[in-house]
């Protein structure tokens, strides 16, 4: 290329009018070395090329897209979520897992309804001490203590009613079909709740200490005789009730504890923190005002006589496991 021809092309890029494109000057099209001259040919405008390559090279663009847009979305995401909602300590305090309720596996099949009620029925009108064992499950009660409670109970009560089949009632890990047993009465009906479980051979039995609500030392005792601690089984709920060595609402958790069997509202108290007071809160963590619930409490210096500390939770209802399960 002559010098010339050089001065020109450089003159021409800097004095373009306006509008104009760039002189780019004259383009050769290089054949590849690869394509034989024969076989290459130029692709005139408006020519079209395979489809279905073009097809897979849409496809792919719009999968890629695709992806590119929910990476975006997600990074957005997590960046402004911590602003929209913040991370405080009652929002940490709330993150509590549920606990799911599911029926307690066992190898014995639960009796049918109507063999849950004969086996009440049968257990309740038997009258030999020898029977007992296989009918009962006795606790700390005697065969002869259990015939006599079923002798006594038609003056107490009165007559049977009726039963009414509750089905399964599992409590602290243990099998459990219920049957509420109805009394008539001159004022109101009394109801009994009769639980049953099987035993180690699979046999179904009734709890004679959850159908008789067994107080051990008894409520006279307890009440009546000053007796500074006893194993009670009572209806329990959260109360409000503070005075005395229990004044303090930040070191005490307060609850109602009643009984059928005794006229006066109790109070049992439990150490905030304590394995206790977990227990009990444990027990009404779903909400319910009132539960069954089998306690040992104890008198505390200084508390008015129906007043109580609770020092140990067995179970959260009339019935307990053997060996009993402290604080749940």
């Amino acid at each position: 290329m002559k010098t010339q021809d050089i001065k020109r092309g450089i003159i021409s890029r800097h004095r373009r009018e306006g509008g104009e494109g760039p002189g780019l000057g004259r383009m050769v099209r290089v054949r590849s070395a690869e394509m034989p001259s024969g076989e290459a040919r130029v692709r005139r405008r408006g020519e079209r090329g395979n489809p279905a390559r073009k097809k897979v090279a849409l496809t792919w663009s719009i999968v890629v897209g695709a992806v590119a847009v929910a990476v975006i979305c997600l990074s957005i995401s997590l960046w402004v979520w911590p602003y929209l909602f913040p991370q405080t300590d009652e929002n940490l305090a709330t993150q509590v897992p549920r606990e799911v309720l599911v029926r307690v596996e066992s190898k014995f099949p639960s009796p049918s309804k109507e063999h849950t009620l004969e086996l009440v029925s049968r257990a309740l009108l038997n009258r030999d001490p020898a029977k007992v064992p296989s009918l009962f499950r006795l606790g700390s009660a005697s065969s002869s203590e259990i015939v006599d409670f079923c002798k006594t109970l038609e003056a107490r009560d009165g007559p049977v009613e009726r039963y009414e089949w509750m089905s399964s009632m599992d409590v602290n890990g243990m099998l459990v079909e219920g049957v509420l047993v109805i009394f008539k009465s001159r004022e109101k009906p009394l109801e009994r709740l009769a639980l049953l479980t099987p035993d180690p051979s699979g046999n179904w039995k009734l709890d004679f200490e959850a159908y008789a609500r067994a107080v051990r030392p008894s409520w006279n005792e307890l009440l009546e005789k000053g007796a500074n601690e006893a194993l009670v089984r009572v209806f329990a709920g959260p109360d409000v009730y503070f005075n005395g060595p229990f004044k303090d609402e930040a070191q005490w958790a307060c609850y109602g504890v009643a009984s059928p069997d005794i006229d006066p509202l109790l109070r049992g108290y439990c150490k905030i923190g304590s394995p206790q007071a977990l227990a009990m809160a444990k027990v009404f963590a779903d909400g319910r005002k009132m539960s069954r619930a089998t306690l040992v409490i104890r008198r505390v210096e200084g508390a008015e006589s129906r007043q109580f500390e609770i020092i140990k939770v067995l179970s959260d209802d009339w019935i307990v496991a053997e060996p009993p399960a402290e604080h749940l």
